[in-house]
Order: C-alpha cells, then sequence, then structure tokens
C-alpha cells in the first residue's frame, strides 16, 4: 500500500530534482525535466511492498528516490528469484516501453522506498520529440547489456564459491555503504535475497557466506553483509580451484 500522499507541489519539486540525479537524466535540458516532472507522479511505498503484480502489462519507468527495488519474479517451479536490485538514482524499467507485451517479472521494495512513476506513452512522447535524448537512453541500455554479459561470463568459468564472492563485489559497487572511521562496506542484503539472485538455496548461499566470514573478509549479520576486504573477495571472486558441490540453479534470464 502506497504511503500518504506528499502536497502537489513539493512532489513536483522532489520529481524535478531526482529526474536530474539520473545517470540518464542529468544532462538533459531543463525543460525537458521539467516537461517529464508534469507528467510523472510520486510514489511511497512500505517494506515488502510488491508493485505491478497484477498488472503485467503495465508501461511504467521508474526512478528510485530513496529506499531499495527489486526487479523479481517466479520460476516455472515457483521459486521466486530476483534479476536485479536497484537505488537512489536508478532508472528501472526502460524495457517496459515496448509495446504490446506481457512482462513476466514485477517490483517489490524492499524497505521504504518513494519512487518517481513515468507513464510509457508520454515519456516515448517526449523522447521522440527530442530525438538526441534516445542517446542517453540507448548507452545506459547497451551499458546494462554489457553488465550482464560480463556476469554470464563470470557464472559460467566459477562455482558457487566464486559467484557468491562476485555477487556481493558487484553488489557492493553499487550499493555499498562505507561505514564511518572505516573502509568496511555494509550491503543491507539478506541472505534469502542473495539466494534468490544466484538461483541457489539459502543453505548453499549461507555455508559460502560462513566460509568467507571464517576468512575475515565479511561479517554477516540479520538483512545485511558487512565487506572488510573488497579486494581479497575480489579475488575469491576470481579464484577457480575451488572444490565444490554446486547445486543445480534455475536457469534465470533477464
Amino acid at each position: 500500500m502506497s504511503r500518504k500522499q506528499t502536497p502537489v507541489a513539493d512532489a513536483a519539486m522532489l520529481i524535478r530534482h531526482a529526474l536530474s540525479l539520473t545517470e540518464m537524466m542529468g544532462t538533459w535540458p531543463v525543460e525537458v525535466l521539467d516537461e517529464l516532472a508534469s507528467i510523472a507522479r510520486l510514489g511511497r511505498y512500505d517494506r515488502r511492498t510488491p508493485l505491478m503484480v497484477g498488472d503485467r502489462s503495465r508501461r511504467e519507468v521508474m526512478v528510485v528516490i530513496t529506499g531499495r527495488l527489486e526487479v523479481e519474479g517466479v520460476d516455472a517451479d515457483g521459486m521466486r528469484f530476483i534479476l536485479s536490485m536497484h537505488g537512489p538514482g536508478e532508472v528501472v524499467g526502460l524495457v517496459r516501453l515496448l509495446k504490446n507485451t506481457r512482462f513476466v517479472y514485477h517490483f517489490q521494495a524492499c524497505e521504504g522506498t518513494v519512487l518517481v512513476h513515468l507513464p510509457g506513452d508520454p515519456l516515448l512522447a517526449v523522447l521522440d520529440t527530442h530525438h538526441i535524448l534516445w542517446r542517453d537512453v540507448c548507452m545506459l541500455m547497451m551499458s546494462r547489456m554489457h553488465e550482464q554479459i560480463a556476469m554470464k561470463r563470470r557464472r559460467a568459468l566459477g562455482h558457487t564459491a566464486n559467484h557468491v564472492a562476485d555477487e556481493l563485489v558487484r553488489l557492493a559497487l553499487i550499493h555499498g555503504q562505507v561505514l564511518e572511521g572505516s573502509t568496511a562496506l555494509r550491503l543491507s542484503i539478506s541472505q534469502s535475497e542473495l539466494a534468490a539472485m544466484l538461483g541457489r538455496s539459502r543453505q548453499t548461499v549461507n555455508k559460502e557466506l560462513s566460509a568467507l566470514a571464517q576468512r575475515g573478509l565479511i561479517d554477516v549479520a540479520y538483512g545485511r553483509v558487512t565487506i572488510h576486504d573488497l579486494d581479497a573477495l575480489c579475488r575469491a571472486a576470481e579464484t577457480r580451484d575451488v572444490e565444490t558441490g554446486d547445486e543445480a540453479g534455475p536457469g534465470i534470464q533477464a
């Protein structure tokens, strides 16, 4: 359920500011941002609020202002999987600009989250009026495609131990918060969420997290992982001589 509404004037200012902070829209002309702010709406969501579960065809792009948003779904065996996780300043759901498409995933607010919602057709109209802006959209999509290819390559070469370390590194570089007076990075993620992102059981992921903790690379607590040595964790992600009894995970494709 959406939280209490923000006064219209305050919401418009917040939306306009949020759009200007995104990587994709940060250099767009002021008049374009004003036009986008006029068609957008603000949404506030409590922890564990699902979005678009009952409307798989809704064409809407979102921008995360605060909080964390997961892109998730359910596989053929009824198991939940997480495709990606997004934080403040990220544009989510660009693929939903496609028409006549029923999307097989939905979204979930992982914590208290504030979003900007941009409806598909009005957003397309703005982009078509200012053709040069499509370049920024394409560059962002190509960057994400490159990361997906690189991630699949890393996953194909390693074992579950490598995959767990690799995912922690990837998430830490995007979402990690530096602890005051320390070089450690705190990552807000549960073991269940990490398992869903990797397509492995929680027990298997917990085993690998415990091994990394025993080596002093991380600490694991309820709903968070603290990374003490990011460089060593990177090396753990790349080590190929790990003996493991990997279980087969579902073939997850975005």
